[in-house]
């Protein structure tokens, strides 16, 4: 029984016919042996034949010499084909099943299509962003025409985050400071609730910091001090602003133009500023136009696996290892859709448009490769940490649940 010495310290052992042969071997055994050593210790007649077949059980065979002489017994003995349910009890069957649960799923050839069809789908609209965005920006454009964006464009007017003094106006002032970035939302709160514009330039490589209360023509900028009026304020501008070509900044984009490096803030501006009005890198460019190519991957992709997972059991959850292939579809297909964004910054940036090539990249599909990648990395590590036992493993733990009397009675026993 013993592969000391062998190939199998070596071998992770799949739960695979030779594997279930070789324990269901095992099993008959350490039957026999705990029937001798039985029969020993109570002093009853002992089974010569089971007890001169085990002493003469030879030792350092390799994993594939030990399967196949339990091969020749299995056909010599008759015991017939092994089942693992009458060598294991409940409570390790209950743990195979998790364990077979979690196991990758290889893919299959609808797999492979879906993926096809929903990298195709991503990449397109990586290509055609241009056109994609300009049609976006044709619906938002919509938008701003009716009565419920008008009203709110006059309600949250003259507020102090639409400075443009000196320092901070142009057409792309929303990106000089922190009024217009969502992501400096408590900063761009405070303004309105004090009615004091506060910014940063630079002069000769000094941080300066700049003030305002009053409007270009002199007229006092409109306040909230109450908190929720001031987020109410805030919301309507930020949403009337949504729907205009410059759009707003993408989270925390203004704070690149707060940077000491000179070449640093340029790029920040030049890159929201764009070559026109609305065609550099923004919150809708940069965000909603590539997450509609996002989210129909999602979408195919999920409809595909969940349809699955309900054809072959009957609900729509995923397994373990269902989610897992899931996710490993999502990858790919996004990857593709993140090559294609990559490739075209590239190729926009050496063709002259510099700065202003960062329009195409798709931050928010690369930002979903790196989770799925970190999610892919993560479930691989768990299959290995709960991958099946080795022979030479399996063998250990069997062998540590044997008594000293036991060991020493069944070696006398083997020896005389």
């Amino acid at each position: 029984m013993s592969t000391a010495g062998g190939d199998s310290g070596d071998r992770t052992s799949p739960i695979d016919a030779d594997y279930i042969g070789n324990l269901d071997a095992l099993t008959r055994d350490l039957d026999d042996i705990e029937k001798i050593a039985a029969a020993a210790l109570s002093g009853t007649p002992t089974d010569h034949v089971a007890r001169d077949r085990i002493a003469s059980t030879p030792a350092e065979l390799t994993y594939s010499e030990l399967t196949a002489r339990q091969q020749q017994r299995r056909v010599a003995e008759g015991w017939g084909e092994p089942e693992i349910a009458d060598i294991l009890d409940p409570i390790a069957l209950a743990q195979l099943d998790e364990w077979r649960a979690a196991q990758r799923i290889s893919w299959e050839r609808s797999d492979l299509v879906v993926v096809g069809i929903s990298a195709l789908i991503g990449a397109l609209g990586n290509l055609y962003d241009s056109r994609v965005d300009a049609a976006v920006l044709g619906g938002l454009s919509l938008l701003k025409k009716t009565d419920l964006l008008r009203r709110w464009e006059k309600e949250a007017a003259r507020l102090p985050i639409d400075y443009t003094g000196p320092k901070f106006g142009g057409p792309a002032h929303r990106v000089r400071s922190a009024g217009h970035d969502i992501g400096r939302f408590f900063a761009a709160l405070n303004q309105v609730r004090t009615g004091v514009f506060e910014g940063t330039w630079w002069d000769g490589g000094q941080r300066m910091a700049g003030f305002a209360t009053t409007t270009r023509s002199g007229l006092p900028f409109a306040q909230a001090s109450e908190p929720h009026l001031a987020v109410a304020l805030l919301l309507k501008h930020w949403a009337a602003d949504f729907v205009t070509p410059m759009n707003l900044p993408l989270p925390g984009w203004t704070l690149l133009y707060e940077m000491p490096d000179a070449n640093l803030r340029k790029f920040a501006y030049d890159a929201y500023a764009g070559t026109n009005s609305g065609d550099g890198l923004n919150l809708r460019s940069g965000l909603l136009t590539p997450g509609l190519g996002m989210f129909a991957t999602e979408v195919v992709i999920r409809t595909h696996t969940h349809l699955r997972s309900y054809r072959s059991t009957g609900t729509a959850r995923l397994a373990t290892s269902a989610a897992a292939n899931h996710r490993e579809m999502l990858l790919a297909a996004h990857a593709a859709a993140g090559a294609i964004s990559l490739s075209k910054t590239a190729a926009a940036a050496i063709a002259g448009e510099t700065a202003v090539a960062a329009r195409h990249l798709n931050l928010a599909v690369l930002t979903r490769i790196g989770m799925l990648a970190l999610k892919v990395r993560a479930d691989a590590a768990a299959r290995a940490s709960a991958g099946a036992p080795s022979w030479d493993q399996l063998l250990a733990a069997e062998s540590a649940t044997w008594t000293l009397p036991e060991a020493l009675t069944i070696a006398d026993l083997l020896t005389n």
